[in-house]
């Protein structure tokens, strides 16, 4: 892998400790996501101001616990559970695809699949054109900058645990209020 373009993504799996995870998941079947040299090395300002327990969890995002060749990542779109998922953190992403293209949408960044590095199943590793930031980690991007042209990587993504002055409540959007509203309201006619 170092040799075709995912020597950053392998060092930084080595520095932390993360590949004796993904040694782990090996025999029953592992897919790796790693993202091309350019794209850690721009990632990286990022990447230092996690802590070592994130890092980890951003690194094992990268690794699906089972072999999925790109066939079947063509047709099995969906949620897709990582290595990171645990009891208290869904560490999860979308896979889709348009023609020939698979994308990988964590709410924060879309990936696209470049192609396949290695296929020896029961692994398989592709090169991705993005690293993957999980939402558990980032702020998810807003629905209006997603339809953007181009707003599949904001360049100034903040880590999720990042100031937030909503204080875990979510307010009613528009479209939300009006449909309760009318819910009540259907509601008191029927009585």
């Amino acid at each position: 892998m170092s040799k075709q373009g995912c020597k950053a993504f392998v060092d930084l799996l080595t520095a932390s400790g993360a590949d004796d995870k993904f040694n782990e998941n090996m025999d029953a079947g592992l897919t790796v996501f790693c993202p091309t040299d350019s794209a850690v090395k721009s990632f990286m300002p990022k990447y230092k101001n996690l802590t070592a327990s994130k890092k980890v969890s951003l690194l094992l995002y990268h690794g699906i616990p089972v072999f999925m060749s790109l066939q079947m990542l063509k047709t099995n779109n969906g949620v897709m559970n990582t290595l990171a998922t645990d009891g208290a953190n869904s560490y999860d992403f979308s896979v889709s695809n348009e023609d020939e293209v698979v994308s990988l949408d964590t709410t924060v960044v879309t990936s696209k699949v470049l192609g396949i590095l290695k296929e020896e199943e029961p692994l398989i590793v592709f090169k991705i054109n993005k690293v993957l930031m999980p939402k558990e980690l980032f702020k998810p991007v807003v629905a209006k900058e997603a339809n953007a042209p181009g707003a599949d990587a904001p360049a100034d993504s903040e880590p999720a645990d990042a100031e937030d002055n909503t204080n875990g409540v979510q307010g009613l959007g528009g479209g939300r209020l009006v449909m309760v509203v009318l819910s009540l309201w259907i509601g008191i006619l029927l009585i």
